[in-house]
């Protein structure tokens, strides 16, 4: 009776062990924010702008700042002012990536 539950025992770290190597390595297990801030943080100071929705490894949406001076900062998602930078830079982006096709004049009379 005791060798099967060490052989038991043996199998479940086994199976553990590579459940755990089969997962990505660059798949964060937790919630990056620790803390989040409600404070204004001017875009002018942004590097790099995330937004993770929730999942298995996070029950909430982070919203995290990389700033140019590599630190990073997360912002309570209820906080209106990132709302209000969010969309600014998602109209901005549209406007860069439309293009615009030229009217050809029509050879038909």
């Amino acid at each position: 009776m005791a060798l099967q539950s060490h052989v038991l025992l043996a199998a479940l770290v086994l199976c553990g062990l590579t459940l755990t190597l089969a997962l990505p390595g660059d798949i964060p297990r937790w919630c990056r924010c620790r803390r989040t801030t409600h404070n204004f943080i001017s875009p002018k100071h942004f590097k790099k702008l995330e937004i993770m929705s929730p999942g298995a490894y996070c029950r909430q949406t982070e919203i995290i700042i990389t700033l140019k001076n590599e630190n990073t900062v997360c912002i309570a998602p209820e906080v209106k002012w990132i709302h209000k930078v969010i969309s600014k830079f998602v109209s901005s982006k549209d406007n860069v990536n439309t293009t615009q096709i030229p009217a050809t004049a029509s050879t038909a009379q």
